[in-house]
């Protein structure tokens, strides 16, 4: 099982792998995985107060079940499906607003020596190739503000990206393994009637992966909707993304990129928003590993306001067997500009998460 159940090569420490899809196997299989802990954020409210809370999609790794499916049909060939619903620990209520049942997965395809192609609902070709090169590959998803910027979005009112940009719906997308390089594509239907782009997205990727080596690099052209309410403006957004990680050991280091721009409702101005991050991992025995990363965020608006953040975390991994860990963490987070524009609130935040991770 990987953070998305899809396109992580290897099993994370401590997480049990899961059925791989395979053209000699017709079978269906069930996983998921359960978090749970307690979190503590200071200046969590414009007098400075502190928040302690429990319930969320998972601080450390988030809460998923899903069931996977493969059926051989010969010539070398299988279909497949996959399903996965995300859901909050704490509550027991589904992980989004919109009550999707399957939010993070809904999709159907076939494979064969060519590679896979799937249709539906399914993380994006740069959520793919950005868990090449994250140091916490995708953990903490929650404070780390790459899962919610890889599709590209630049919006004023959530600077930092949208966990939602994660995936895309309506999604066709093909991935092929060809030795050490994997090449990704997807087109995704914006399904707006008198309009074949709006709504709609195109996107390429490349990972290569030479020994301890980790290389990725993603394009993405979208068109989505901008408007808050009333009449839908579809502007155009792109994005590039690039990195790379190097494992020796018990060691990783990892850094990479994001760069979006959106235009706004005003012809020929744009917004532009840029994520920049480098950290590294350690294992100290078997069941004991520790990773840092800092992540710096920036956005432009088309006015010229600008805001800022900068993230910096460390976290603890100690694992009870292969299916349970346990898990800490310290961040810290400063904001600039418009981003922390809360009358009397500080610019700056310091949390503390402790937690106990179940996988199944």
């Amino acid at each position: 099982m990987t953070i998305y159940g899809t396109f992580d090569p290897q099993a994370p420490k401590g997480q049990p792998p899961i059925l791989e899809i395979k053209p000699t196997e017709s079978s269906v299989s069930l996983y998921g995985t359960i978090d749970a802990g307690v979190r503590h954020v200071t200046n969590a409210a414009s007098n400075g107060g502190s928040l302690l809370s429990m319930s969320s999609n998972g601080n450390y790794y988030n809460n998923r079940f899903g069931i996977k499916g493969t059926e051989d049909i010969g010539g070398g060939m299988n279909a497949h499906f996959h399903l996965e619903a995300g859901f909050n620990s704490g509550t027991g209520e589904l992980d989004n607003t919109q009550n999707r049942l399957f939010n993070r997965i809904s999709s159907v395809g076939i494979a064969g020596a060519f590679g896979s192609l799937d249709f539906g609902r399914q993380p994006s070709v740069a959520c793919k190739v950005v868990h090449a090169y994250d140091p916490f590959s995708y953990r903490y998803v929650q404070l780390i503000p790459l899962a919610g910027a890889v599709a590209g979005h630049a919006d004023p009112d959530n600077p930092f990206g949208k966990l939602g940009g994660t995936r895309f719906s309506n999604a066709a997308q093909y991935i092929g393994k060809f030795g050490n390089l994997s090449v990704l594509g997807e087109y995704v239907f914006g399904e707006v009637s008198g309009s074949s782009e709006a709504n709609s997205a195109k996107a390429l990727g490349i990972v290569y992966r030479p020994g301890p080596y980790a290389f990725g690099i993603a394009y993405t052209r979208q068109q989505p909707n901008v408007a808050n309410s009333g009449t839908p403006d579809y502007a155009d957004q792109d994005q590039l993304t690039f990195g790379a990680a190097y494992k020796s050991g018990a060691w990783r280091i990892a850094g990479g990129h994001i760069g979006a721009n959106s235009e706004t409702t005003r012809p020929g101005t744009m917004r532009r928003a840029r994520n920049n991050w480098f950290g590294g991992s350690y294992d100290i025995t078997s069941a004991i590993g520790i990773t840092a990363a800092l992540y710096k965020t920036s956005l432009g608006s088309a006015s010229g306001a600008t805001a800022k953040r900068d993230l910096f975390i460390v976290g603890a991994t100690y694992a009870l067997s292969t299916r349970t860990n346990l898990y800490a963490d310290v961040d810290r987070a400063k904001t600039t500009g418009f981003a922390s524009a809360t009358p009397g609130r500080p610019n700056h935040q310091t949390g503390i998460s402790l937690g106990i991770n179940h996988m199944f």
